[in-house]
């Protein structure tokens, strides 16, 4: 995962942002114990120490901290404009927040333990924070926690196991700093409490080896310092970006974003920032930090004017066969009078979009169930007909189709006639989605039986259904051409998923799926009939799996009875 594109630097930052947010982290379970007794947090403290306060521990702990505040120093002094996602304003807050509490509470304790010889346990550091100070603790800890999770959702989002476990830390993410505060509660009001007689005090100080007066005040001295040296160092930080921003404010350049607006912006920002500064939409994913290719753009006049690009982007581009007059709005910083084309839209810049953020409108691959559906044996049903009571047949079946599909969490990614291909995974991963194509096609079938009823009733005939169901790696974007192209799915799945259908429909099958997906699905053992078929993309017979009727699928693997939306209406 690190240096995959040549960001060495970026690399490192992320690699140093996981140091730090393990070190966190372990900080708050420590906190955590608490609950249990002082006891057992002093002994989970030695252990801890014993990695943390090593001579190897030291270093690491010290490289990732210095790496990071320089990666972030770097990064925003190159910035254009604080017109920023909600998401980036909220991690470059808590980032300039976190010295102002992080410098005085190091100085309190290890600090103290180098000064003064006091051992830092939480015994000396509760009965100096609690209760005066608790709640400015209780602020940093919630604001170093916040950050770090901030960071790591928007820099492993695109990943399907991230997303698929995203319940799951979502979870532990409210959960771990909820039991670290209520472990510095109780554990604070205990200490409190033992050291309320004068008596108990002091055995706690001589225990504690807690500073003298003058070392008290000169470690207030430092603390006082290191204090006015961050605020220091933040301010020389804001005027260097506002100075930076109104840089080149008395030499400006055209751009021109095909499909409006055209803008004129001060020179020394990305495009990236000249977009958000004038309120253009550009999508982005990762922040600006060439790794989604959300962002890119066609360069339709003004290129010659653009330095090469460097390898990240160069490598990023390269990655999705992006032509040369294609480049990253996040990574040009236009000199010159530019006109280019937005070849993403943003996922809420479409009206009616549905499903996928922005990650996905940029291309993503990843692995998913394919449900292809379709009517069969439709000429003895529809011979005769008016064409209203044809249509009106097809939007029946396709309604309760659809809702069969959505309310297994599946997404249409494409209606053509009778014609439907489903999606599932998308959330979750494909094991779970083929679970849940096998509860829609499950559900499916019961939804035919009213409509079926009526029509074995009025003509003989009843409407048959064919269903294919494979499984792999889809290539999930938003193609098309014009102002709102649609988010779909492409890939071999989708071809074999169809091929499947076409299977199902010649043997006078109901279903018929790849033995991957039957797998991956827990379908029913001694269920259906073992087949094979030749499908796309592959020069060898694959092994399939057909069932006669959808229902044949057990409620246990399969979904539950057919709900009232996905009726057929008859």
């Amino acid at each position: 995962m690190f240096l995959r594109r040549g960001q060495t630097f970026r690399d490192l930052n992320s690699l140093s942002g996981l140091v730090l947010f393990a070190f966190a982290a372990s900080h708050l379970l420590n906190h955590a114990i608490g609950l249990v007794g002082l006891e057992a947090m002093y002994e989970v403290q030695q252990w801890r120490w014993a990695v943390t306060r090593s001579a190897l521990g030291t270093l690491v702990l010290a490289a990732a901290l210095a790496t990071h505040v320089a990666y972030a120093t770097a990064a925003t002094l190159r910035r254009a404009t604080l017109r920023l996602p909600r998401w980036e304003l909220a991690q470059l807050a808590s980032g300039v927040l976190i010295p102002l509490f992080l410098l005085p509470h190091i100085v309190e304790t290890r600090g103290a333990h180098l000064l003064a010889g006091t051992q830092d346990s939480y015994l000396y550091v509760l009965a100096r924070l609690w209760p005066g100070a608790a709640f400015l603790q209780a602020v940093f800890l919630l604001l170093v926690w916040g950050h770090g999770c901030l960071g790591l959702h928007h820099w492993l989002r695109r990943s399907p196991r991230y997303r698929a476990m995203l319940p799951a830390l979502l979870f532990l993410a409210v959960a771990v700093p909820v039991a670290a505060l209520a472990g510095f509660m109780v554990s604070g009001r205990a200490v409190a409490a033992l050291i309320e007689a004068p008596e108990a005090a002091a055995r706690v100080k001589a225990a504690t080896g807690w500073p003298d007066e003058a070392q008290a005040s000169t470690i207030e001295t430092y603390r006082l310092g290191v204090r006015l040296v961050a605020l220091a160092a933040l301010t020389l930080l804001g005027a260097a970006v506002a100075l930076g921003m109104g840089r080149g404010l008395g030499a400006r350049i055209a751009v021109d974003f095909v499909g409006g607006p055209q803008v004129r912006a001060a020179i020394g920002g990305t495009l990236l920032e000249i977009g958000r500064a004038h309120g253009v939409p550009i999508a982005s994913a990762c922040g600006g930090r060439a790794r989604c290719t959300a962002c890119r753009v066609r360069i339709d006049a003004g290129g010659e004017g653009l330095p090469p690009p460097a390898l990240p982007e160069r490598l990023a581009l390269a990655a999705i066969g992006a032509p040369e007059d294609v480049r990253l709005a996040c990574q040009i910083r236009p000199r010159e009078n530019l006109s280019v084309t937005r070849l993403v839209r943003r996922s809420g810049d479409v009206a009616g979009s549905s499903g996928g953020d922005e990650a996905e409108a940029a291309g993503l691959q990843r692995p998913l169930a394919v449900l292809a559906v379709d009517l069969a044996d439709l000429a003895p049903v529809t011979a005769g007909r008016l064409a209203y009571d044809v249509v009106f047949i097809l939007n029946g079946f396709l309604a309760g189709v659809g809702a069969a599909i959505e309310e297994n969490s599946g997404w249409i990614a494409r209606v053509q006639g009778d014609e439907l291909i489903a999606v599932f995974g998308r959330r979750h991963g494909a094991d779970e989605g083929c679970r849940q194509a096998l509860a829609a096609a499950r559900a499916i079938d019961l939804a035919l039986e009213p409509l079926n009823a009526r029509l074995e009733a009025e003509l003989g005939a009843a409407l048959g259904v064919a269903m294919g169901l494979d499984v792999g790696d889809l290539l999930v974007g938003r193609f098309g051409y014009g102002p709102a192209p649609g988010l779909a799915v492409i890939g071999a799945p989708l071809d074999r998923a169809r091929g499947l259908k076409v299977v199902a429909r010649s043997r006078g099958l109901q279903l018929v799926a790849s033995a991957d997906a039957a797998r991956l699905g827990g379908w029913p053992e001694g269920t259906g009939a073992r087949l094979s078929a030749f499908l796309a993309g592959r020069t060898e017979a694959g092994e399939a799996i057909g069932l006669r009727h959808g229902r044949e699928l057990k409620a246990a693997q399969a979904a539950g009875p057919v709900s009232q939306k996905a009726r057929i209406p008859v």
